[in-house]
């Protein structure tokens, strides 16, 4: 028998010549088509169609492959579906037999962006403060993956090509954040119940019932969102919260002689909100009374009056109401509290028991060499037996120390030499490496 091939409007079609007559040999199994979808899947893949001539209705089985080893499905319908990324492939078919036939596959191209991750879905700022959004997109194939950045709200905000959210009045905006066919939406909030940083310690002090309750649950919002940005359970948010009570919040905290403590020392009542308040965010609103644990004058927030019960530092008389606020390691206590370390509610000194704030840390006593070459730095604490504070910022001459002394809650600067020099005030540093472990965002100044 002789074979004769021949070619029939771009079909391939066998014949036979047997005895000098002509067949055709229609019951060829081959590949009639391959076609890849323009649609991506979920898996990023693309859909690749093998349609199959197969008139005897064999039992037939297709595999995509970039390399020898093959993994075979099952056609349907003389029709194979097989999902595929990006790459040059061979196709096969084959029946009982083995593989019958293969071709080429090429330029499967799947372009998309997959994913674009957006470091915060809510910003916070006041006026003449920045914040620069960190987007990044992740992509499959060549597409163009760069972010663009919109605000909805101009006369709110506005956001430059780098991502950074200036704010130009006060209200709420929409920064769209676009990468591909991806958009996430980060929401600001511009409002002028906090200030940007000030060195300043002229700040009124706190009335009595300033704020509402929606206008106090926003500075906590506020006070959370500046710890979450420099890292929860760090050094850096630590500082971030001792600067923001004395830097960024617009009025200074009474001093308060505390009338208890959240740990009952035996010697001293169980008592909740009165020179302390170990909790989150700021004691401002009458709803907060629902936290408040064990009251002995009180409860009163911030601003407030409440009867003082010593005598301790003398200006104070016992049985008058002063304003509610902290004392030194009440300060210190919230601080810590809200950076995310549970020291507990404890007092400053050696006594009543030995593990007062005082304890917390490395205490290393210092000298006026210490001062210019110890290790320490900003979020260690700082103090004298009894008395508590917080580094918040060094230059090169100075050290800024957060505290609760009788003039309220106030940053001071102190030289490292000079007339007003640390070593005439301070005794000792609590070097923090062992309890924050980790430094997150940290800045020596702000």
């Amino acid at each position: 028998m002789k074979k004769v091939i021949i070619i029939v409007s771009s079909l391939l079609v066998t014949l036979s010549l047997v005895g000098g007559i002509l067949f055709f040999n229609y019951t060829k199994v081959h590949i009639n088509n391959v076609s890849v979808s323009e649609d991506i899947n979920d898996d990023y893949t693309k859909k690749v169609t093998i349609s199959i001539h197969n008139p005897l209705k064999k039992t037939i089985y297709c595999a995509i492959s970039e390399s020898e080893e093959l993994s075979w499905v099952k056609a349907k319908d003389n029709k194979c579906e097989i999902n595929v990324k990006s790459g040059s492939y061979k196709v096969y078919i084959k029946d009982s037999k083995g593989v019958i036939e293969n071709s080429a596959l090429n330029g499967v191209e799947v372009n998309k962006v997959i994913d674009l991750s957006v470091n915060t879905d809510k910003i916070y700022l006041t006026m003449g403060e920045s914040y620069t959004i960190e987007a990044e997109a992740t992509s499959i194939g060549k597409i163009d993956d760069s972010v663009k950045y919109e605000s909805e709200n101009s006369e709110i905000v506005t956001v430059s090509e780098e991502g950074v959210v200036s704010p130009v009045g006060e209200g709420e905006a929409t920064i769209k954040v676009k990468s591909g066919d991806i958009t996430k939406e980060v929401n600001v909030v511009v409002t002028s119940l906090y200030r940007k940083a000030d060195l300043s310690n002229n700040n009124e002090f706190l009335p009595c019932e300033r704020y509402t309750e929606e206008e106090a649950h926003i500075l906590d919002e506020v006070l959370e969102f500046k710890i979450k940005e420099v890292g929860y359970q760090t050094r850096a948010a630590a500082v971030a919260a001792a600067r923001f009570l004395v830097l960024e919040f617009p009025y200074r905290i009474s001093y308060f002689y505390e009338t208890g403590r959240l740990n009952n020392y035996d010697v001293i009542d169980y008592v909740d909100g009165e020179g302390r308040y170990y909790k989150k965010g700021l004691y401002l609103s009458k709803d907060k009374y629902d936290t408040i644990l064990s009251s002995k004058e009180g409860p009163a927030i911030w601003g407030c009056p409440l009867k003082n019960l010593n005598d301790d530092p003398p200006q104070y008389i016992p049985g008058v109401k002063y304003p509610n606020g902290l004392d030194c390691s009440g300060f210190i206590s919230w601080v810590l509290f809200n950076a995310g370390f549970d020291v507990g509610d404890n007092g400053a000194g050696d006594t009543p028991r030995n593990d007062d704030m005082n304890d917390l840390g490395e205490k290393i006593y210092f000298d006026r060499d210490f001062i210019y070459n110890g290790h320490y730095t900003v979020g260690d604490l700082i103090g004298w037996d009894s008395h508590i504070a917080i580094i918040a910022g060094i230059t090169d001459t100075s050290l800024f120390i957060a505290e609760s002394l009788p003039g309220g809650v106030v940053i001071k600067e102190f030289y490292k030499n000079g007339s007003n020099n640390l070593y005439k005030y301070y005794e000792f540093v609590n070097v923090m490496d062992s309890v924050y472990k980790e430094d997150g965002k940290l800045t020596n100044m702000w």
